[in-house]
């Protein structure tokens, strides 16, 4: 089972993911994000059983977090090879966006990261495992395609998600931009944007915030599985109370039958 997130910047994506963490761990799965998931999965592979075996206990944990780094460089390898179109089409459009170096550089440093970290734990999932991806494939388009300087593509949006692979679930916290603003200055703005302006930093998550909406009605189009959720109230409490109901009325309850499939579309 593959679950992604996509949200606007603000809209509560690191709020809800333990919700359905919790979910799946209550169906009979295992749910793991990426950083929970990388020690036991390495821990699957030859390297990762000889630290087990031959390293002191104090050195294991960081001996298997490099592994899991240099094994998913490895991945990215395979990942492109099977997906070709992708990476190119990635590739050429961040070369021709009208953004600044260094961003571009932190766009596409995590793009390739998370090829290849998607690669090594998707291929090593098991059946009654879960991957939770808070900044998957899908909430990528965030930011690939969003910026302060530039107006939101549609085309390209739809482009990039007919080649991307499709999860089982996307789960969408959704709330408006004026919350989702006021929400990233009270978390803290990220580094690299702090030396632009409130007008730019306003301009970029109105931009995030019309490419999610868009890229969440294509998917849904698409007949992907899309479960929204409002988070636009101060009170956590209840979106992950939607949240639960609406991942009740999805999926078939049981404790047996980890590799259930979803009861709607």
């Amino acid at each position: 089972m593959i679950i992604e997130f996509i949200g606007t910047p603000g809209a509560g994506k690191t709020t809800l993911l333990p919700v359905v963490m919790d979910y799946f761990e209550s169906l009979g799965y295992k749910p793991y994000t990426v950083v929970q998931a990388a020690r036991p999965f390495v821990s699957r592979t030859l390297p990762g059983k000889a630290i087990n075996w031959l390293a002191p206990a104090g050195l294991r944990p960081q001996m298997l977090w490099q592994a899991f780094y240099h094994l998913s460089k490895l991945n990215r390898r395979k990942f492109t090879a099977k997906n070709r179109d992708l990476i190119q089409s990635v590739l050429r459009y961040q070369r021709q966006r009208p953004i600044a170096g260094q961003d571009r550089e932190h766009v596409l440093h995590w793009f390739i990261h998370l090829i290849g970290y998607y690669e090594f734990l998707t291929t090593r999932l098991e059946p009654e495992e879960a991957l939770i991806l808070d900044e998957g494939f899908i909430h990528r388009v965030v930011q690939l395609f969003a910026s302060e300087v530039e107006e939101p593509d549609p085309e390209r949006v739809t482009a990039y998600l007919n080649l991307v692979p499709r999860p089982d679930l996307v789960v969408f916290p959704r709330a408006p931009k004026e919350i989702c603003e006021k929400r990233v200055y009270a978390r803290g703005i990220w580094d690299r944007f702090r030396l632009k302006s409130p007008e730019e930093i306003s301009r970029y998550i109105a931009n995030s915030y019309d490419i999610v909406s868009f890229a969440v009605e294509y998917i849904k189009n698409k007949g992907w599985i899309v479960l929204e959720v409002d988070n636009g109230s101060d009170d956590p409490a209840i979106a992950k109370a939607e949240l639960e109901r609406g991942l009740s009325n999805i999926f078939s309850y049981s404790f047996q039958t980890p590799d259930l499939q979803p009861s709607i579309q």
